[in-house]
């Protein structure tokens, strides 16, 4: 790639976390090991990457900075205790950032899906927040495990209007919940399960919401002066993987 075209075109790759598990039988789809996460940050380091911010790529996105040749973005869903008790202290031994995208109803319960995984509660997100490598996003309030509708979709029959007011209730109930905890409202949102829509597009768009995470498995282009990317594409880190295999769809 041509210096001109990096200078406004980039490949930006998204990696999904969820919760680490100290006990392996456990891991799985959604669960990896600390020894798993450990291993992944070392092959992102031994393999030219750096781990960006939310931030450095809005700025980029504005012209206001430039960002590496390799950047990749490392996420976690969901607000695990396992976070600020596993994986920080890893990202902190390898100097990364992150993004985590707790749900904030979740926030201090010990068991919120029945997983047997307790959420932080909102000191142990500000707390992790406060860390320089650590960036919050919005995962919704509530929408996460609601039933009948599937994450932020609109309900088979629910009228726009009555989806709209949803929507944005939830929204905001999310926002209040995350400035209390850390003192400022993310404009990243993270959809729940990765479902998306126009619609929901629309609204994020104009609450200022400029980088949106789904579950498309695809390393995303990023153009300079967009303004904004909300359909971003991220890669499940599932335990099973063969990490260089995993690593090699970024290339």
């Amino acid at each position: 790639m041509s210096d001109k075209k990096q200078e406004r075109e980039l490949r930006l790759p998204l990696v999904m976390y969820h919760h680490l598990l100290e006990d392996e039988a456990g891991c799985g789809d959604y669960v990896i090991s600390p020894r798993t996460l450990e291993g992944d940050l070392a092959y992102i380091r031994d393999h030219g990457y750096t781990a960006v911010g939310a931030g450095d790529v809005l700025r980029w996105l504005r012209g206001e900075t430039e960002l590496p040749d390799k950047p990749i973005m490392l996420t976690f869903d969901d607000g695990r205790d396992s976070f600020a008790d596993r994986a920080l202290p890893l990202l902190e031994k390898y100097g990364m950032k992150a993004v985590q995208a707790p749900v904030m109803a979740w926030a201090g319960n010990p068991d919120p899906d029945g997983s047997g995984y307790s959420c932080m509660s909102p000191g142990r997100i500000a707390e992790a927040a406060a860390s320089d490598l650590v960036e919050l996003a919005n995962h919704s309030f509530d929408m996460h495990l609601v039933r009948p509708r599937f994450g932020i979709l609109r309900m088979e029959g629910e009228s726009g209007a009555d989806y709209r007011a949803a929507f944005v209730s939830d929204t905001e109930k999310a926002e209040e919940a995350l400035a209390a905890a850390c003192g400022y409202v993310p404009r990243v949102y993270a959809y729940p399960f990765g479902e998306f829509g126009p619609e929901a597009e629309s609204m994020l768009a104009g609450r200022e919401y400029r980088l949106a995470f789904t579950c498309v498995e695809q390393v995303n282009v990023i153009k300079r002066g967009a303004a904004g990317l909300l359909e971003l594409g991220r890669f499940n880190r599932a335990f099973r993987l063969d990490r260089e295999k995993f690593f090699s769809a970024f290339e």
